[in-house]
């Protein structure tokens, strides 16, 4: 495994890059792309990685597509995870900032071709919000590390997925990251960006943190919504209000000040991804891909931003 030696400020600042280290163990690292091809209303989601572990160290690939919803794991010696100045390279498949490149085989699945990214749209950077963190980024050894590369760019390019041509033509894609030892053991995650009305993108997550031998319900989203953007996190404020269970998904509520975000969340299927737990990828999460979500932000009570968003991933674990 070729890694690179980044300082600590580098890494912090750049979410994108390897954050771990050769010897971490119990330890898990994943990129994660989203694409929507709108020309075959489908969507793909893929998923670098690498599981640092005693048992079964390895990197891998991991795909979720819908319709319907459906996941494939591909798995790699750690070996030949290698990494050069931001481009990162397992087996024969290539990702970066810039695209990715899959070359995927198992007995009854393929999918081969290369995907383009430009315009992406990272969030800004402070001192007091490095990242979407905020100030726990700073905070070594976190349960759950998380980042966002880009809330929206344009992805062209073609995948041929078992002999079927896959077409992206200034489709739109989202990036992120997360990386340390386990998935939290109770979280909510929300992530659109084709809405209906308004050019915008949310990500949304609620999680359990583990945090100096107690636990906390932490709070992280980001809403994009035409030239205003709105950041509402635990560390400005923000707490989970109202959660429901519904037959088909869930509603809930964020509450920040005088703001309050509201997510009626819709899925249609589920499949199947693994997850961390010890840095092994033996847990096992559902993902909705291409759900649905109606998303209303109040102020004082009044509506100052509402739309709703198709092709969405959705998950809720523990709640």
């Amino acid at each position: 495994m070729k890694l690179p030696n980044y300082d600590s400020k580098t890494k912090l600042r750049n979410p994108f890059l390897f954050q771990g280290g050769k010897e971490t163990k119990g330890y898990f690292e994943g990129w994660y792309y989203k694409q929507v091809n709108t020309q075959r209303d489908q969507t793909i989601s893929v998923i670098f990685g690498v599981s640092l572990n005693v048992e079964n160290a390895h990197s891998f690939v991991q795909l979720l597509l819908t319709k319907p919803v459906r996941t494939y794991y591909f798995e790699y010696p750690l070996e030949v995870f290698s990494s050069d100045s931001g481009h990162y390279k397992i087996g024969n498949n290539h990702f970066d900032q810039n695209g990715i490149q899959l070359d995927l085989h198992q007995a009854t699945f393929n999918c081969v071709g290369r995907l383009t990214f430009t315009s992406l749209t990272p969030l800004k950077s402070t001192l007091y919000m490095p990242s979407i963190m905020g100030p726990f980024a700073y905070i070594p050894g976190m349960e759950c590390n998380h980042g966002v590369i880009s809330m929206h760019h344009m992805v062209d390019g073609m995948l041929d997925i078992n002999n079927e041509k896959w077409t992206f033509l200034s489709d739109i894609g989202y990036i992120e990251k997360d990386w340390g030892r386990s998935f939290p053991k109770r979280y909510i995650w929300i992530q659109g960006n084709h809405f209906t009305s308004s050019t915008a993108n949310l990500m949304l997550s609620v999680a359990d943190i583990p945090f100096a031998g107690l636990a906390f319900e932490g709070v992280i989203a980001q809403l994009d919504a035409g030239e205003k953007s709105y950041r509402i996190a635990t560390y400005l404020g923000a707490r989970k209000g109202a959660l429901k269970r519904t037959d088909t998904g869930f509603l809930l509520e964020i509450k920040q000040g005088k703001l309050c975000l509201s997510v009626s969340a819709k899925m249609d299927d589920t499949g199947n991804l693994k997850a961390p737990k010890h840095g092994s990828m033996q847990h096992t999460i559902k993902e909705g891909l291409g759900g649905t979500i109606q998303v209303r932000l109040t102020k004082n009570g009044k509506v100052i931003w509402e739309d709703e968003s198709q092709h969405c991933g959705i998950e809720i674990e523990g709640y």
